[in-house]
């Protein structure tokens, strides 16, 4: 490529010609430079957490952070119009993740927020091959942006607030380190717009004030969904060799032809927003978040069959790699004895939580029959718990004792086939008992309404169209663009999806973008406010008449005992120290196996007890004898039908 040559005065351009000086300035095709430019990252992801780090966050969506780009450059001008351009530099593209979630905090005893932060570190260097058109001193640019990973680090850490997570700390997770699965090399676009001012006489020299931006394509992490963008503006400074020589002005050029006007109709357009099937533009969208919530007691125990000190099939057990996925909201919508099913599981979960917790697990036998004084036979069910818990958990045995014993402490009446059954068993008693006598489980969806709309747009005057664009968006996040050539009317259907759709304040805008065959431009915006609803369904509560009706069925009880242990009394001390709150039943239970007489004087002897710290009203206290809550073929079963239920009522709430 010849050099580029043009007058020195006046200035006109690189390559241009002056038409008052006869002194030509030849500039050389190849430029070489520095540039800088600091600005936003903006980085947009779908994951939890990374592989192997351990995390409780539902997901990270977005993150943003002040970034920064130093480095050199090069180009080479095929003409004075376009060419190419190579950049070489060091990228800082740091971000920062918050997600915050409401859950009930046993600390708490209530819904306390839960934030997930996570700030990463990620120092890239990149290469940018570009292609450029100068219209003027203005020049625009595009090409590829290939990155190569030197830095990528993150930290970590959730708090809770108001509450604790384990009674002591409001922190948990607090990590950091190198970013697992990073590639080798990460692929993306860049674009960029740059003014050239000259600093001296023969433009050799300049200073360009620029806009870049660049998206990463490639995933920042093999184990996550994480894209990044970023937008830049900044300084160049470019330099070029130059030649003076001197020549004959050139001719002057005619006169321009006198301008054609020609007048154009007004460019007018419309938008409609509404709901699919429905003619009336849509007021609001409608972002529904409903909480469950389950609430029963841990049954302790692990009943074994006749002689055998295998763990029953009934009970779940899982591998290791299960065991990695298990979470007790996976427990929401199955019956009370499926839950009690994971008992193990629900053990296993609770020492990995809490690394300083211990556990004793003591074996019995029935008592009877062959099972007789076989301590040997206590201690191998003992053990297989253990087991189970160290190699499905991976729970340290020196947390763990085994103890074994002929029969169970409190243990049920020997005469009956059934008292036998439920003396066959394992005990778990934690360090902490208070950690396992309840299974609260809360558990949260999203749904909108209505989940698909219809929009329309069209061109009311103009001349013809030769492009448009729809956009829908709402504050952080485009969630749908569509676009299109000649269309004087377009409808679209929109379904949106509640995840991406911001809570609180958000709102959800639709921009219709035509722009016509003479290059004028029109935009017509709806904007639609998001409603955001939150219901919780808890589901102890039941509705009667104008009254919520809440059933309390917290108090268990060993064979053929009435008195309240410490377990009990700290349930009656969290519905004594419930406001607002009037007791309409209490009622004594049974199982349905013994003597029908003393099963009455029991159940009656169960409520009273209750009643008496309760300070009831006597009429409300009643018994059951052959109370059926869960089968009583199981000792399981039985055991969840020794009880007291106690129902509660929020009058006007």
């Amino acid at each position: 490529m010849a050099l580029l040559s043009f007058f020195a005065y006046p200035m006109m351009g690189q390559g241009e010609l002056a038409s008052k000086r006869d002194t030509i300035i030849t500039i050389s095709p190849i430029s070489l430079g520095v540039y800088g430019s600091a600005g936003m990252n903006i980085h947009t992801a779908s994951f939890s957490g990374f592989k192997g780090i351990p995390s409780c966050c539902p997901e990270y969506t977005s993150a943003s952070d002040i970034g920064s780009t130093v480095g050199f450059l090069g180009q080479y001008a095929m003409s004075s119009n376009h060419g190419f351009g190579l950049r070489l530099g060091y990228n800082g593209l740091n971000g920062v993740f918050t997600s915050s979630e409401e859950q009930y905090v046993m600390s708490q005893q209530g819904i306390a927020t839960i934030t997930h932060t996570m700030k990463t570190s990620l120092g890239i260097m990149s290469l940018e091959p570009e292609f450029y058109l100068s219209l003027g001193s203005l020049k625009l640019s595009a090409g590829a942006w290939l990155g190569l990973p030197l830095s990528m680090q993150f930290s970590q850490r959730e708090t809770v607030f108001p509450g604790t997570f384990d009674g002591f700390n409001r922190i948990r997770n607090e990590l950091s380190g190198d970013i697992p699965g990073v590639p080798a090399i990460l692929i993306g676009a860049i674009g960029g717009i740059s003014y050239e001012l000259p600093l001296n006489s023969a433009k050799s020299i300049r200073l360009a004030p620029e806009i870049h931006a660049f998206t990463v394509f490639s995933e920042l992490s093999e184990e996550t969904s994480w894209n990044v963008m970023g937008i830049r503006a900044g300084l160049s400074l470019l330099w070029s060799s130059h030649e003076m020589t001197v020549s004959a002005p050139p001719p002057p050029p005619p006169p321009p032809p006198p301008p054609v006007i020609i007048v154009l109709p007004e460019l007018v357009t419309s938008l409609q927003v509404s709901k699919t099937g429905d003619v009336d533009t849509l007021e609001s969208i409608k972002l529904i978040e409903r909480f469950d919530r389950v609430v029963q007691p841990i049954l302790p125990y692990v009943f074994f069959e006749d002689n055998a000190s295998e763990i029953p099939v009934r009970y779940k057990q899982l591998n290791v790699d299960e065991t990695k996925d298990f979470n007790e909201q996976s427990l929401m919508n199955v019956d009370v004895l499926d839950r009690y099913y994971h008992v193990l599981n629900l053990a296993g979960i609770r020492l990995k939580n809490k690394p300083k917790l211990t556990i004793t697990i003591t074996g019995t036998t029935s008592g009877g029959g062959i099972e007789k004084r076989n301590i040997v036979l206590s201690k191998k069910r003992a053990e297989n718990v253990a087991n189970y818990l160290q190699q499905a958990w991976n729970i340290d045995p020196s947390r763990i004792s085994v103890i074994a014993k002929p029969i169970p402490d409190n243990p049920s009446n020997m005469a009956y086939p059934e008292g036998l059954a439920e003396n066959r068993r394992v005990e778990l008693l934690f360090s902490d008992p208070s950690i396992f006598e309840v299974l609260t489980i809360i558990d949260s969806t999203l749904s909108v309404e209505p989940d698909e709309i219809t929009v329309k747009g069209r061109m009311i005057s103009g001349t013809m169209i030769d492009r448009w664009r729809l956009n829908i968006m709402n504050d952080t996040n485009i969630l749908e663009e569509k676009l299109g050539l000649h269309d004087t009317f377009i409808t679209r259907t929109w379904k949106p999806i509640p995840a991406k759709i911001g809570r609180r304040k958000d709102s959800v805008r639709f921009r219709y973008n035509v722009v016509d065959t003479a290059g004028r431009t029109r935009t017509s915006n709806v904007i639609v406010p998001v409603d955001y609803q939150r219901i919780l369904n808890d589901r102890t509560i039941g509705i009667v008449g104008n009254d919520k009706v809440k059933r309390y069925s917290l108090i268990l009880f060993d064979f053929d005992a009435s008195s309240l242990n410490a377990r009990n009394l700290r349930v009656i001390e969290e519905i004594q120290s419930t406001k607002g709150i009037k007791i309409t039943s209490i009622l004594g239970a049974t199982d349905m196996f013994g003597d029908a007489k003393r099963n009455a004087e029991l159940a009656l002897e169960r409520a009273k007890a209750v009643g008496v710290l309760l300070k009831a009203d006597p009429s409300i206290i009643k018994g059951n004898s052959a109370y059926e809550g869960t089968p009583n073929a199981s000792p399981e079963g039985r055991f969840y039908n020794r009880t007291v239920i106690i129902e509660a009522i929020e009058i006007g709430e």
